[in-house]
């Protein structure tokens, strides 16, 4: 190449060097202006929940200010803005006593070694509020979020839907009740029927949560068999008129999905049915949940639902897709 044309060949290239490093540079202060919005954000919300613990929880009035930043938050880990070990900061915000007494602190710490155990669940389906004056404000809060009313609302979906089989059966019914928990519905159900009508078969892997259902519903104790099994390990010669698993499938991939709901399949009787609960996509509070309890779900839409029961052999006329008010619960239902 001559000194001329070599000279001409820098003089057309440079502009494009320039507009990439111009583009690079953009890009540079675009990454750290992003970094240091997130970190506003979290440092915005440290304060605010510092102030909230100062004054003895939230009022009702923080409460949609509290939601939004919470969903902000998780929208960020979710897209890597921040990661999961940034939020730290957040939780040592709260100190021991405040996680002993209130129920935000019994979810984060999960004393019995899992996210959602049995004891949690209760506290949720009777209300439980602390009582100590100083941390009352963080139970109403924990109780007034749109997930917790969701499972109080399964509760009342599976009385609802026992209630309206037995009407349509003049015979006793049978009920496999998989990963039973504290058989708060079970023990409510029976207190508004003819215990005789129903017979109920709990299973569930923790042995501490079979105890405290058994001491519950002890006044229904010859309508009632407690059974410590793995529903994978779990097997039974008898059939059943309803299945009924208010939360379990949302901890399982969908492979062990499909197979657990084989199982039920075969446990069915003719014209019986299965009714799943699962936490729907339209779950606001998920970021509440992963952030402060680590109890992370597998959310699932109505279409992924059906579809993993025709993988399962269920026939498409027989899935039903029903949702508790909120819309936040999903329940899946299959005819025999």
């Amino acid at each position: 190449m001559s000194n001329k044309n070599e000279l001409t060949y820098h003089i057309n290239k440079r502009p494009m060097e320039l507009q990439q490093f111009s583009h690079s540079y953009d890009s540079l202060i675009e990454g750290f202006s992003e970094t240091s919005s997130q970190n506003r954000m979290l440092e915005d919300f440290t304060e605010r929940l510092q102030r909230l613990i100062a004054k003895g929880g939230p009022d009702r009035s923080d409460y949609n200010v509290l939601d939004d930043l919470m969903i902000n938050l998780h929208q960020a880990v979710k897209e890597g803005d921040l990661m999961p070990h940034e939020l730290d900061s957040l939780k040592k915000c709260f100190h021991t006593e405040f996680l002993e007494e209130t129920v935000h602190g019994y979810a984060y710490r999960k004393p019995l070694g899992y996210a959602g155990d049995y004891l949690l669940i209760d506290k949720i389906y009777t209300f439980y509020k602390t009582s100590h004056r100083r941390y009352k404000k963080w139970d109403q809060y924990f109780h007034a979020l749109r997930a917790t009313q969701a499972v109080r609302n399964r509760k009342d979906y599976f009385k609802a839907q026992m209630l309206a089989t037995l009407q349509t059966q003049r015979s006793s019914m049978t009920l496999l009740n998989v990963a039973s928990g504290p058989a708060r519905d079970l023990f409510e159900l029976y207190q508004e029927i003819d215990p005789q009508r129903l017979q109920t078969t709990c299973i569930d892997v923790d042995a501490r949560a079979l105890s405290f259902a058994q001491e519950l519903c002890r006044d229904y104790a010859s309508q009632t068999t407690f059974c410590n099994k793995n529903v994978l390990r779990f097997s039974t010669q008898d059939k059943f008129d309803v299945i009924w698993s208010a939360g379990l499938f949302d901890y399982f991939e969908d492979k062990i999905f499909v197979l657990a709901l084989k199982r039920f399949m075969s446990w069915l009787k003719p014209g019986g049915e299965i009714i799943i609960g699962n936490f729907s996509e339209d779950n606001t509070d998920r970021g509440y949940m992963e952030i402060f309890g680590d109890w992370i779900l597998i959310h699932r839409s109505k279409e992924e639902l059906i579809r993993l029961s025709l993988l399962a052999g269920a026939k498409e006329e027989c899935i039903v897709v029903d949702q508790e008010p909120l819309g936040i619960n999903l329940f899946l239902k299959i005819k025999g």
